[in-house]
């Protein structure tokens, strides 16, 4: 293992998060730096917030020069994760980066900063299929913050099929729910059939990187590893990703992130619908099996985020992710 050159070739990004309150400005992200000893990757910065006395700092790599940032980089310790401390002046933070791979002369490290106030800025509107869409960022992800809500209705009693036209289900066959939760839709569906994709097959080869599925041209299904990124962004409170007012006591909205998560319900594999009101489930594209994939899903009544596979032939909420 070679890691005497690595000093030459990671490259730090350094990014800060607009999440805006009031007057509230941007926590600022100053004055990176790294050195090594070892397999220890020590990467120094500033931050500073103007209003907030704690931010959360999150780190990613990329193995091929900022292509993905899916690179699993194993134990990182330190200044990071949520409840680091920050004044108006810059403060020194060091974060702790045990390196267990091979040289690569292609990393890039990404660190965030992220003050979690409500109402954080946006990337945009999206108009896309006569709808307008408003976005959110989180952390160093921008997501839609509305679901989907696109294609032609058919009814919760047949599956969706792979016939050139994007179909949708709405809560109790009723389109006034999509108006309002957006469709519900197969897993297959939701990502058109690519590769192959059906309910009862693995995808093959794999769906891989970016999969733009039923979503606008640069924005794709969030992989599984996406949505444990948000959860590690928003501190695993799922409170801070519904929507103020879904859900009770314990599992109330703030929004703090600005996700605005709806209690959506689901569409079962029977063609009933279930659950308005007490959880949503989001498609990731990531398979599990034949039968299932990942999803990640919010309940009304906890503050927990929860992430498993269900059934490639249920009815779930897609939101989408920018490239």
């Amino acid at each position: 293992m070679k890691l005497k050159n690595i000093l030459y070739y990671i490259a730090i990004i350094v990014f800060f998060t607009s999440q805006l309150w009031a007057q509230n400005t941007n926590p600022v992200v100053t004055n990176v730096a790294f050195s090594i000893s070892g397999t220890t990757v020590t990467v120094s910065y500033d931050v500073a917030d103007a209003e907030q006395t704690t931010v959360t700092i999150s780190m990613k790599v990329s193995s091929d020069g900022g292509t993905s940032w899916d690179y699993y980089f194993g134990n990182a310790t330190g200044d990071i994760g949520s409840g680091i401390s920050v004044s108006s002046v810059a403060t020194s933070k060091t974060i702790y980066w045990t390196y267990t791979g091979v040289e690569n002369n292609n990393f890039k490290i990404m660190i965030a900063a992220d003050d979690g106030q409500i109402g954080g800025s946006d990337c945009g509107t999206v108009f896309y299929e006569s709808i307008t869409y408003n976005t959110i960022l989180i952390g160093n992800q921008c997501w839609l913050k509305e679901n989907l809500d696109v294609g032609t209705q058919v009814l919760g009693s047949v599956d969706q099929t792979n016939n050139g036209t994007t179909e949708k289900y709405c809560y109790n066959d009723d389109p006034a729910n999509c108006t309002t939760y957006g469709g519900l839709y197969q897993w297959a569906e939701a990502v058109q059939y690519q590769n192959g994709a059906t309910n009862t097959t693995v995808t093959s080869p794999p769906l891989t990187g970016n999969v733009q599925g039923i979503c606008p041209a640069g924005w794709h299904i969030p992989t599984n590893a996406e949505y444990l990124t948000l959860a590690t962004t928003v501190g695993n409170n799922s409170n801070a990703l519904k929507a103020v007012g879904q859900g009770i006591p314990g599992g109330a909205g703030t929004n703090t992130s600005g996700f605005s998560a709806l209690l959506s319900g689901y569409r079962y594999v029977n063609g009933n619908f279930f659950s308005l009101g007490h959880y949503p489930d989001f498609w990731s594209s990531t398979e599990y099996s034949a039968t299932y994939a990942y999803v990640m899903y919010l309940y009304y009544n906890d503050s927990n985020i929860y992430f498993y596979y269900d059934y490639k032939t249920n009815g779930f909420s897609v939101r989408c992710v920018k490239d």
